[in-house]
């Protein structure tokens, strides 16, 4: 048996490579990068479409600076507000708004009908199942 040329990783790395790719094009269209968007979905996603700014950082496991660009750049776009938590005005709280959560709902579909092409060759079975390994693989990176 032949010692396969690319293993796991390479395959995930091109996998990923290609859903950002294309994720970004059909984005484009919104005014949005893949980025800006996982903003919004983590937003649209809480009970309240709010989250402080540090648990955004922890979310993207990204540094303050990183994640308080991508809120300003949502913010001059006026699909967040940044304020204030008033229970404590040393937190920055980021919450989503009317016009974030409607063009959430648009980038939402373009979202579905990525998943629905990088799965288009798999039975329902084998998707349950590449869900289930995918999980796993991810806790053990961590």
């Amino acid at each position: 048996m032949d010692k396969p040329i690319a293993g796991y990783g390479w395959f995930i790395k091109r996998i990923d490579n290609a859903l950002e790719k294309e994720a970004n094009q059909n984005l484009q269209t919104l005014n949005l990068t893949m980025q800006q968007n996982r903003v919004l979905i983590l937003l649209a996603h809480t009970e309240k479409q709010m989250l402080s700014l540090k648990s955004l950082e922890e979310q993207f496991c990204a540094a303050q600076s990183t994640v308080a660009g991508l809120v300003s750049r949502l913010e001059k776009k006026g699909l967040v507000q940044a304020v204030t938590d008033p229970a404590d005005k040393r937190v920055k709280l980021v919450k989503l708004t009317t016009k974030g959560m409607q063009l959430h709902a648009q980038s939402h579909q373009m979202v579905v009908d990525s998943e629905a092409r990088l799965t288009a060759l798999l039975t329902e079975e084998e998707k349950a199942q590449l869900l289930s390994c995918l999980r796993k693989v991810y806790e053990a990176v961590k």
